[in-house]
């Protein structure tokens, strides 16, 4: 089974896919970036990231349920850590905005 994530991030597209067997992988306008085939995301942990340029780095951390994969996206940028996406949680208006 296959499940994706869409946003966008300051104009660049970014894409996550999970397979069940097959591991996750991150890509940012259509190129791969980055991709792990740990079988439970059970930690707090970044297992996907990808540097943006001036933008920042982007980390993804998965979260396994019993059934499904849910991710959170974070933008690191030095010491600043924005959190710009979530697909299970609804981001506040000031979150939002600055992803745009």
């Amino acid at each position: 089974m296959k499940k994706s994530f869409e946003f966008t991030l300051k104009s660049k597209k970014i894409k996550i896919i999970n397979f069940w067997f097959g591991g996750i992988k991150l890509y940012v306008n259509g190129d791969l970036r980055d991709f792990d085939k740990t079988l439970f995301a059970i930690s707090n942990k970044a297992l996907l990231s990808a540097n943006l340029d001036d933008i920042g780095i982007l980390e993804i951390k998965p979260l396994s349920g019993l059934i499904s994969v849910e991710i959170d996206a974070y933008l690191v940028n030095g010491t600043d850590i924005q959190y710009v996406y979530s697909s299970h949680k609804r981001l506040s208006l000031k979150e939002k905005r600055l992803t745009q």
